[in-house]
């Protein structure tokens, strides 16, 4: 029998006796607290590139779509070469979200879709509350980059250890190993809350349903190490479907 450890949000934590709600609770609970998200492509731009970002608007290549504007050309390499970064990424209010903790055992079920065949509750805490690590989204190498956001709405699966535990590892449970991942997106002056680990392994959210918005925000921007501010923005333009 498959047991897992799984992560779910909610805004307030249960109440006494409450531990042990059903799973469905459960999960429409964590649903409603964690239904949106942003959708963030970065490409690097084609060696060699002179136009800009308006040209590629302008053109009708760089759409609400969020699409590779250079997919059609044949001479700058594929995708999936200049892809840095291709997430959605879910927004948590960490100032308002608590974390629970819960055992399932699964039998030979998916752990992220399927009701398990048992639940127990281990812990709740506030996202606040816990130890904070950063990481990056963003390029820091040098060069030239466009980057494409969109809101989305979301509908997300109960979190799994994206890479799970081994099968020799006796199983346990500490909060401690929690961790909490900030990042600097672009050239904001605030963190963004972008994730969770436990014992450093990232915590996944699956995604069950999406509906994009009907707008994105495309970027240009260079890295230069040597320069002050290293993050250079170009250009900024908002496109629509």
């Amino acid at each position: 029998m498959t047991r897992t450890l799984a992560f779910t949000f909610s805004l307030a934590p249960p109440q006494p006796g409450e531990e042990q709600d059903c799973w469905q609770q459960v999960i429409a609970d964590h649903q409603a607290s964690l239904n949106e998200a942003r959708a963030l492509r970065i490409l690097r731009c084609p060696q060699g590139w002179t136009g800009s970002l308006d040209d590629l608007v302008q053109d009708g290549r760089a759409t609400a779509s969020c699409e590779d504007p250079f997919a059609d050309s044949s001479t700058v390499g594929s995708t999936r070469e200049r892809l840095i970064c291709d997430a959605v990424i879910p927004r948590f209010d960490a100032a308002h979200l608590w974390l629970q903790v819960h055992l399932l055992d699964c039998g030979n079920g998916d752990p992220a879709t399927d009701h398990p065949l048992r639940c127990q509750w281990l812990d709740a805490v506030p996202l606040q509350q816990l130890s904070n690590e950063t990481c990056w989204f963003y390029p820091t190498e040098d060069g030239h980059y466009l980057a494409s956001e969109r809101s989305c709405s979301v509908r997300l699966g109960v979190g799994v250890l994206a890479e799970g535990l081994p099968i020799s590892q006796t199983w346990s449970y500490d909060r401690g190993d929690l961790r909490l991942l900030w990042s600097l997106m672009a050239d904001d002056e605030d963190l963004s809350c972008v994730g969770l680990t436990y014992q450093r392994r990232r915590i996944e959210f699956p995604r069950q349903a999406e509906i994009p918005a009907a707008s994105a925000t495309w970027s240009s921007f260079r890295v230069d190490c040597i320069a002050d501010p290293s993050f250079q923005r170009l250009s900024t333009i908002s496109t629509y479907s």
